[in-house]
């Protein structure tokens, strides 16, 4: 879990303002949708490693949720960014940086169809990479997966991270995105291909909660916390069938 069940940010005391409640919200959701599809992706990149028959919606499964953490990363950065008077080149914004840069770019995906994907025939949602590995053996899995049709090449390679960063699963680890992104400027944009390590934007998502929460405790200390401001609510009405 990225943020803590007892984290001031999923449950703020009254003490806390309201303008601050609202931002703790925003980071809140933006951190757990990302924690809830990097746990999915895990579950799905695991079970697909074993599948021998793929079906139709198991690749855009697996990008739901690689395109999920990308996206919502971004927004966890430019919230906090922006309410915390943060820089770009924070240390713990390298991922997120590169996610970033795909985020903004399949934005205009319409853009790029006729711009660099039809051109060199890359996948249109990208290529993700993983390694499974098999407890108490020395077996483990590469595979790769790219989205859309092969149109112009003849094969295709598996990409894998070569870096040797800390893994936060045991089984499934460097995931890597493959994706398009643009460079230059109007009127000069050049096009390539950029990798960006899924168990890294979690690590730094993990660091900046931790960091927020060890501020905010400092913050509470001799308040009184005994009372927290309500959240999520659901509300139901039966109704009777006419």
């Amino acid at each position: 879990m990225i943020l803590s069940q007892n984290s001031f940010l999923r449950s703020p005391p009254t003490v806390v303002l309201p303008k601050q409640v609202v931002t703790f919200n925003a980071i809140r959701y933006s951190i757990d949708i990302c924690d809830i599809s990097y746990q999915r992706l895990i579950e799905n990149l695991s079970q697909l490693t074993d599948k021998e028959t793929i079906n139709s919606y198991d690749f855009p499964i697996i990008f739901l949720d690689v395109w999920s953490i990308v996206n919502n990363s971004v927004v966890f950065k430019k919230i906090i960014c922006r309410e915390f008077n943060l820089k770009n080149d924070e240390p713990y914004f390298q991922e997120i940086n590169k996610a970033k840069e795909m985020r903004d770019s399949n934005q205009h995906i319409d853009e790029r169809l006729s711009q660099v994907l039809s051109k060199k025939d890359f996948p249109v949602y990208g290529a993700l990479s993983w390694k499974k590995i098999f407890p108490k053996t020395a077996n483990s899995i590469i595979s790769s997966i790219h989205s859309g049709t092969f149109t112009n090449k003849s094969s295709a390679g598996v990409q894998i991270s070569n870096q040797n960063k800390e893994e936060l699963n045991e089984n499934i680890q460097k995931i890597e995105l493959t994706s398009v992104i643009r460079e230059g400027k109007k009127g000069a944009y050049t096009f390539r291909q950029e990798q960006v390590l899924i168990n890294s934007i979690i690590q730094e998502l993990k660091w900046w909660t931790n960091h927020f929460d060890e501020q905010i405790e400092e913050q509470m200390k001799g308040k009184d916390i005994s009372e927290k401001h309500l959240s999520d609510l659901i509300i139901k009405i039966p109704t009777l069938r006419v």
